[in-house]
Order: structure tokens, then sequence, then C-alpha cells
């Protein structure tokens, strides 16, 4: 394979103003649609199912293998071995390295990667018969973080199972994915900050299209989750929650804020805007809306109903997330009588109890309105209430994070020209 050490801006020249070549029509002004697989990454261990998305990602030429699709996380985080097993094969292709072990990110799931900043071309793929048809492809390297190192402080059994699959030529991440296809709309930057790993999504706008992107996921029973990259005059039509004035803005962040909202200031400068598109970035909490929900006693001859509401609250629309949480805080801290089994002394953690009225609404035109019953059931109906603790992940909290379970109720439009999400329910 290919490798050189060289400075980024020595040929910035190269892919200025270049986008996303699509496999079918490059010269046409249609969206690159990507098949997405939905995982159950519990699957065979006896556990309740867990599950996540995959896509199919070529890495500077190499054979296409599974990532997981993640709009919660910032950046592309792809596993490396210089020394994989015969029978698999190295994966990576033709790549150049910007700067050595200058990234690290930690998840809330305990996972830390230390990776190296490449640039390489990004192909997307869908399955065909016994092999691969590519969707599209970056026409110009974009930033990867190539992981090096593998890390969970509370899990040591984690980072020995991640080298043995590595070595042994299986996925590392889960079982089942070889690293974070990260969606959203925020960098990791470099020790130096120098530089930063993006979302690979923004820097290869369709030619002709409004650069964005949407994903279906659909209900789990029967889904046949995609990803369209590059959105239609049409598609802005379709998604009513971006009609006129009535629009859901993106929250904008800068770079001391970590992924959470904060317009820059002189003393929250934003984060550079994203290589090649020059589109502006986001936080992880995308958009506002407000939160409540009502569970009654049952007595039907003295009802007594119990409420509780929050305004304008961050919401993270996270397809990496399994569980749908509440991050409280102490302005976002919810009351123990809505807990199964509620644990600490304030703010308490648990699930909600089964049959609460658990609303999402926005209160401008665009009307949206999303209400359901929760349950005990992951990624259907369950609802946690957590805190952050000392593990080396995200420290803000005062905000929700919707999980992969929003996806099966509604599409999700992230338009970044026009800095606006979209929701369409999913017809069933």
């Amino acid at each position: 394979m290919a490798k050189s050490v060289r400075y980024r801006g020595c040929y910035s020249w190269l892919i200025l103003g270049v986008g996303l070549v699509s496999a079918q029509a490059a010269q046409s002004a249609a969206p690159c649609i990507v098949p997405l697989k939905l995982v159950n990454v519990n699957a065979g261990s006896g556990k309740s199912p867990e599950y996540k998305l995959g896509i199919h990602v070529g890495l500077g030429g190499g054979a296409p293998q599974l990532y997981e699709f993640d709009t919660g996380g910032p950046g592309f985080w792809a596993a490396y071995t210089p020394t994989p097993p015969k029978k698999k094969g190295q994966w990576w292709g033709n790549y150049e390295t910007v700067q050595t072990d200058a990234l690290s990110i930690a998840y809330t799931s305990g996972n830390e990667y230390t990776a190296n900043l490449v640039d390489t071309v990004v192909a997307l793929y869908k399955p065909e018969g016994s092999g691969f048809a590519k969707q599209c492809e970056s026409a110009a390297p974009v930033g990867v973080a190539q992981i090096t190192a593998f890390a969970d402080k509370k899990k040591p059994k984690k980072v020995k199972a991640w080298y043995k699959a590595l070595a042994t030529g299986k996925p590392p991440l889960f079982g089942h994915f070889y690293g974070d296809f990260g969606a959203a709309l925020f960098p990791i930057m470099t020790a130096d900050n120098a530089a930063g790993v993006y979302s690979v999504l923004p820097q290869v706008p369709e030619a002709g299209l409004t650069n964005g992107f949407i994903v279906h996921v659909g209900p789990l029973g029967k889904s046949k989750p995609t990803l369209q990259i590059g959105i239609t005059e049409d598609d802005i039509s379709d998604f009513t929650t971006w009609i006129g004035s009535a629009e859901l803005r993106m929250n904008l962040t800068c770079e001391s804020a970590g992924g959470a909202p904060e317009n820059p200031s002189a003393t929250c400068m934003p984060y550079p805007n994203f290589p090649i598109s020059n589109m502006p970035t986001y936080s992880e909490q995308i958009v506002n809306a407000d939160l409540a929900w009502l569970v009654s006693n049952h007595d039907y001859k003295s009802p007594q109903y119990h409420t509780q509401s929050f305004q304008n609250i961050g919401l993270t629309l996270d397809t990496g997330a399994p569980a749908t949480t509440i991050w409280q805080n102490d302005t976002l801290a919810i009351d123990p009588l809505f807990l199964r089994k509620p644990k600490g002394s304030g703010p308490y953690t648990g699930n909600f109890k089964s049959g609460v009225q658990f609303k999402i609404n926005t209160d401008n035109d665009a009307g949206f309105d999303f209400t359901f019953k929760t349950g005990q059931t992951i990624t259907v109906n369950e609802v946690a209430a957590n805190v952050r603790k000392s593990d080396g992940g995200p420290t803000w909290s005062g905000y929700m994070n919707t999980g992969l379970m929003f996806y099966t109720h509604y599409d999700v439009m992230f338009d970044l020209e026009h800095g606006v999400v979209g929701f369409r329910p999913v017809k069933n």
C-alpha cells in the first residue's frame, strides 16, 4: 500500500470544490442511495436484542468492510493493523498519513480510540450477489481516523478481545464492525488543533443537490434502512417540518464546547468548516425540543395524574445508541415517581415505568409532536434516566439522546446547506 507522511495543506488545491462521484450517474443531479444493515449485536448471546446500523465502506480502493453507522459520533474511526492474517488480507488500500497518533476519542460505551489522521478515498457499497457494488465514492481523499490503539478502562477483557479479533481477521467492534462511521456534524481535532477528523458525508456533496443526507430506518420488524446523500427539492417539500418558516434550526457549536450546543464567540471559537464543501459545523445536540411525561395512578374513582415538563432541551438524534436516554443535570432532573427502581439521591437513575405517556414536541410553526408510551424494550419504548460519570466520555449533560428508537418512527433529514433538520413520519 502507498503511504507517506506530509502536511495537509500541500495538496489542498487538488481537492477544492470536488465532491461525491456517483457510480451510476456521475454527471446527473441524483442522490446516492446506500443500503444500511440492521444488526442485532446480541444475537446468539441469550440477551435481549440490541440493534445497531452498519454501512459497507472501502478505504483507498481496499475491500469494503462493515462499519457502525453512527449519527451521534464525530468523524470516521476505522480499525487498522499492519499485519492482518493472510486469510483476511489488508482491507486498507492507499492512504497518506497527516499526523501520527494525533487523535483520540472516548464514547459513552467506554470504548476509547487513539488514531492517526490519514487521508484516503472513501467509497460506499451495497451488497450484490456474492460481492459488492460501489454506489459512490469521494472524488478526492478525505480525513479518516486510522485506529492505532483501543482501550476500555473498566473492561480490560474488551481490549484483549479487540486485538484478538484483528489478529484473527474478525471485526473488532461488537463482533460485527471495523470501526465507527460517525455522522455527527462536528469534528474531533488533533492534539495541536491543526486539523481534525470530520464526518465524511458533508464532504462529499452530490453536484446539483442540497448538501446533506437523509436516514431511513423504519419499524424494526420489517426495516430496510438506507442512507441518502444529497437532498432534492422533492425531499425538502416532503419533510413537513421544513416548510416556509416552520424550521427546526440546527444548533451551532464551537471548539471549547466539545459537541455541546454553544454559539461561537470570542471565548468559544467555531470549529473550522468542513473540508471540501466548506459547510459549517453543528452541535451533537442538533435541535431543541420540549419534553413532557405523564402517569396516572389508575384510580378511576379519584384519578391522580403526575406530570413533569421541560422546555428547550437539546436532542441528540443518535443511530449509534440502542437506548433512549435522558442525561440529567440539576435543571433536567426526573422525579423518581416516574422511574421503576430509582437509584441514587438525585438526580435519580433508572428506567421509566411502563405506560408513562412521553411527549417530544416543538413550539414553533413546524408543529412537531411525537408521543409514545414507555415500556421495557430497548430501541422500542424503553427510556432511561442517567447521569454522567467520570469515565472519560462526554462531561456535559442536560439533554436527551433519542437513540435508534426515534428513527423507527421518523426519517431524518440533515440539511447542512440551510442549517435545518427535517422529520418525516415513517410509512409502516
